[in-house]
């Protein structure tokens, strides 16, 4: 598994870089057969002895019914041999396990496997084991649900601003710039920052850009513009790209696998960092995982450097986070903090900080 990818439109490349990710063909193995079979007990045992009737497509999941499911069809019966599914399909270590977020079998079906026509867990699990296009839609609908902000456009009055900053800085366009997209997630940001740049005057061979994520499956999409689990999404991603594509400014980006937490070998320095929906969330809002993950961003930028994070979380989690407790945290790394109309952000102290006017 390539830990660095280029972006790349080329059919051919996209597929064999996908190959070297999933695992091609049947996944008939023994011990998955057996859960299957044991699947398949499991629901015909449900449906002779529950009093209520079972999911069906369409209809909305209640607190009642949904502690009626968990009674005669446990989802912690059957999600074991879905996680050992997905761990087989891979050929890499699972970066995360988006089950853990499901609550009961409805909410699976509900979310994960649309389409499906009964709460037979069995019928779904044998085709995933034996429909390799099916089951490589399944996983990227797992690990790149839509409602992890996996758009374009999504932070504008940031991007204004970086506009804005990028104009008082005219000693970039001299020297080049050097942008780091950190947990760049399915690349919108990343390919973003690419057209920000274009659009303030910098050439191909004056920029470098960079997209970091933990998971394969989020560089793949963002180096290629590929979702198998959603055409439209695709047609559209590609549509915005293909300008950078053709006009060498995507030979000047890079996605890369890295943990934000666990930096500390990098040497590259960057004047221009953006690190959105990560900082404060659900992903990652520990303390001493927030500070080591803070500390190490500013490490890597160089002085007069600008990082900018935004921060569309749930309520929860701003309360649990708040901006303030946030700001602080940068300040303390030496940053000076600025206005960034979305989210944190600020510069780090020294030579060359420009700042924009509001």
């Amino acid at each position: 598994m390539n830990r660095s990818l280029s972006p790349s439109l080329d059919a051919a490349l996209s597929d064999a870089r996908l190959k070297s990710l999933l695992v091609s063909g049947n996944l008939g193995e023994r011990d998955l057969n057996r859960r299957a079979q044991r699947l398949e007990l499991l629901f015909d045992s449900a449906a002779r002895t529950c009093p209520a009737p079972l999911w069906a497509p369409g209809l909305a999941i209640e607190r009642e019914w949904r502690a009626v499911t968990e009674t005669f069809l446990p989802w912690c019966e059957i999600v074991p041999s879905f996680r050992r599914l997905i761990s087989l399909s891979l050929r890499y270590p699972p970066p995360s396990d988006p089950l853990s977020l499901v609550p009961s079998w409805p909410e699976f079906l509900d979310r994960f496997a649309p389409g499906t026509a009964t709460a037979n867990p069995a019928p779904l699990f044998r085709r995933l084991l034996g429909d390799e296009s099916f089951r490589r839609s399944w996983l990227f609908l797992l690990f790149l649900p839509k409602e992890h902000g996996g758009n374009f456009g999504r932070y504008p009055a940031q991007m204004e601003f970086i506009r804005r900053w990028l104009a008082r800085r005219p000693d970039l366009l001299d020297k080049g710039i050097s942008c780091l997209d950190a947990a760049c997630g399915s690349g919108e940001g990343t390919w973003e920052l690419a057209l920000l740049c274009r659009e303030c005057g910098f050439r191909p061979r004056e920029v470098t850009i960079c997209g970091s994520s933990l998971d394969p499956l989020e560089l793949y999409a963002a180096a290629h513009g590929a979702f198998p689990h959603d055409p439209g999404r695709e047609r559209e991603y590609r549509h915005r790209i293909r300008p950078l594509v053709e006009t060498g400014f995507a030979e000047r980006m890079t996605f890369i696998r890295e943990d934000l937490v666990d930096t500390a070998g990098s040497q590259v320095r960057y004047d221009l960092i953006l690190c959105n929906g990560l900082i404060g969330g659900p992903m990652l809002h520990g303390p001493e995982q927030m500070e080591r993950a803070v500390q190490g961003l500013v490490r890597r930028l160089r002085p007069g450097g600008l990082i900018v994070a935004a921060d569309r979380f749930h309520e929860g989690w701003l309360k649990m986070t708040p901006k303030g407790a946030r700001e602080a945290l940068l300040a303390r790394c030496g940053v000076r903090i600025l206005e960034t109309g979305e989210g944190i952000g600020g510069e780090l102290l020294g030579e060359g900080a420009g700042v924009p006017s509001t």
